[in-house]
């Protein structure tokens, strides 16, 4: 993605809701099937400025490694902590079979520069016969708008197009769901209402804090939402979300 949507990136992660909120229903999910704990040897694929290492780092005593593609985001990651760091592609084969028990990776397969059957593939290589990939994705290719074009998001998924990849790369689904649902009308709106405007692109920033009483109201929402997904899936949203584990 654009360089300056790194910085934003990195200035929005520890308050934003959508950060937040996101966060929070992963490592909840994660720690209800106990995937996340000590001596876990994670991959966080896509891993950005490094904010959601940092929360797994500071939960369990896991072996991680994160990996991106743009030096600017891991320079970002290193002021987070001591992570072990790699500089790469998704699209090739970098670690041998078996290397890892998790891996995580949000919002990575949708770019446009990513293959995403043949990453798919490899994340399956990568993995332990137990292993799991907690994954996610854009949804709705209706609601395509400036800010994937600053952050070079290629195509977005419906929830079956997702388990039908997930399947034909050697995984079975545990949780599959729509997320961040509860707040969908309010960001149809904003971008549709985006789309007819005339504002610079180039610097759009769509994860700049809002004013604190509508980040609190909006958090607030997520979290009513990330317990109704502890029993249930979803039938709509913003994101589709996948847990899902090597097939024997």
């Amino acid at each position: 993605m654009e360089l300056n949507q790194y910085q934003y990136m990195f200035e929005a992660e520890d308050k934003h809701w959508w950060y937040v909120g996101n966060h929070e229903n992963f490592m909840s999910l994660l720690k209800r099937q106990r995937l996340l704990k000590d001596h876990v040897r994670v991959l966080d694929a896509g891993c950005g400025t490094g904010k959601w290492l940092d929360l797994m780092k500071k939960s369990n005593t896991i072996i991680e490694t994160g990996l991106d593609f743009q030096p600017k985001a891991l320079e970002y990651a290193r002021t987070r902590g001591a992570f072990n760091l790699l500089q790469g592609d998704v699209n090739a084969a970098l670690f041998n079979p078996g290397s890892f028990d998790l891996i995580t990776c949000f919002d990575v397969i949708c770019n446009r520069h990513v293959e995403d059957n043949s990453v798919l593939s490899n994340f399956s290589s990568y993995l332990t016969s137990e292993g799991h990939l907690l994954i996610t994705v854009p949804a709705y290719n209706f609601l395509k708008s400036k800010h994937d074009r600053v952050v070079h998001t290629g195509k977005r998924y419906t929830r079956k197009q997702l388990k039908q990849l997930l399947e034909k790369n050697g995984f079975s689904i545990i949780k599959l769901s729509y997320t961040v649902s509860f707040l969908f009308p309010l960001a149809l709106v904003k971008r549709m209402t985006d789309k007819l405007s005339f504002t610079d692109t180039k610097n759009h920033n769509e994860v700049k804090i809002p004013p604190q009483i509508i980040n609190k109201l909006f958090l607030c929402v997520m979290r009513i939402e990330n317990t109704i997904l502890k029993f249930i899936s979803l039938p709509f949203g913003l994101s589709v979300m996948a847990l899902a584990k090597k097939k024997d």
